[in-house]
C-alpha cells in the first residue's frame, strides 16, 4: 500500500469558532493526489487485499493519533468491509484510541452474493446492528455519511439510531443532483430536525465559501466541513 497517503479535512464549529477535528481521506501519491476509486473497490471487495489494506491502515492510523493525541479523527468504512472478520479485529486492537476517532459508515451498497461467506442465516439487517452495537460497545463514536443518498436513506438510517452520534448531509450530492434551492432547504431542514429529534450532531459537507457558511450558520447548522476550511491536506493545524 505504499502508493496510499492520508490527507485531511477539518470539521469545525462555526459557531463557538472551534477545531472539531478532522476527516481522514485516502489519497494516491500522484503530484495532483485523488482518491483512487478504483483501486479502492478493488480492495473492499477482495478478502486478501482488504486484510493488507487494513494492517497497512492501523500501522498508519496508530501513528497518527500517537502523534496527535488531542485530535479528533474520522475514518471511514463502506458496508462491505463491515463484515470481514479482520475489520473487527482491526475494531479491537484499536479499541485503546476508540475515544479519539469516529468511524464513518458510507453510503455504498454491501454487495453480497448467494455465496458469500461472511454471511450466515441472519438477515443482512440484522447483521449491521449486531456490528453497529459491537462497534458502540468498544466506545467508538458512528456517523452514517451522506444521509439521504445511497444505502443512508431515512428508513435505513432509522434502524441505526440507537448506535449513532452523527449523521452527515453532502451540499456537493445535492449539487450534482441538480437539485433545487427550494428542495435543497427542504431536505436539509428535515435532516437537521430528525438529528435534533434523536439528539444526534448534524454536519454539513461541502461547504465551499464564506456566504454559504454563513446561510448555514443563520440556520442553526453549526457544524460544517469543505474546501472553505481547507482542501484535504497532509497537514493538521490544531486551532480553529
Amino acid at each position: 500500500m505504499e502508493d496510499l497517503q492520508f490527507h485531511f479535512q477539518p470539521k469545525v464549529d462555526v459557531q463557538n469558532k472551534r477545531l472539531m477535528g478532522y476527516e481522514v481521506l485516502l489519497r494516491n501519491n500522484e503530484q495532483n493526489p485523488y482518491y483512487p476509486a478504483a483501486k479502492m473497490a478493488e480492495v473492499i471487495h477482495d478478502r486478501k487485499e482488504h486484510s493488507l489494506f487494513l494492517k497497512w491502515f492501523q500501522e498508519e492510523l496508530m501513528r497518527l493519533v500517537d502523534l496527535c493525541p488531542t485530535v479528533q479523527f474520522s475514518i471511514n468504512f463502506a458496508p462491505k468491509q463491515l463484515f470481514y472478520p479482520e475489520t473487527h479485529v482491526f475494531f479491537t486492537e484499536m479499541q485503546p484510541y476508540a475515544k479519539q476517532l469516529t468511524i464513518e459508515i458510507t453510503e455504498d451498497a454491501p454487495f453480497f452474493t448467494a455465496s458469500n461467506d461472511t454471511i450466515n442465516s441472519l438477515t443482512i439487517d440484522q447483521h449491521f446492528l449486531s456490528i453497529f452495537a459491537s462497534i458502540k460497545e468498544k466506545g467508538y463514536c458512528i456517523a452514517l455519511d451522506d444521509v439521504g443518498s445511497g444505502r443512508n436513506s431515512l428508513e435505513e438510517v432509522l434502524k441505526y439510531t440507537p448506535y449513532l452520534d452523527q449523521i452527515k448531509f453532502s451540499m456537493v450530492n445535492c449539487s450534482k443532483k441538480k437539485i433545487n434551492e427550494a428542495t435543497l432547504q427542504l431536505f436539509l431542514h428535515a435532516w437537521k430536525r430528525f438529528s435534533e429529534d434523536y439528539q444526534l450532531d448534524f454536519i454539513i459537507e461541502g461547504v465551499e465559501n464564506q456566504e454559504m457558511s454563513d446561510e448555514l450558520k443563520e440556520q442553526g447548522m453549526f457544524l460544517q466541513q469543505g474546501y472553505y476550511f481547507g482542501k484535504p491536506s497532509k497537514c493538521i493545524k490544531t486551532g480553529y
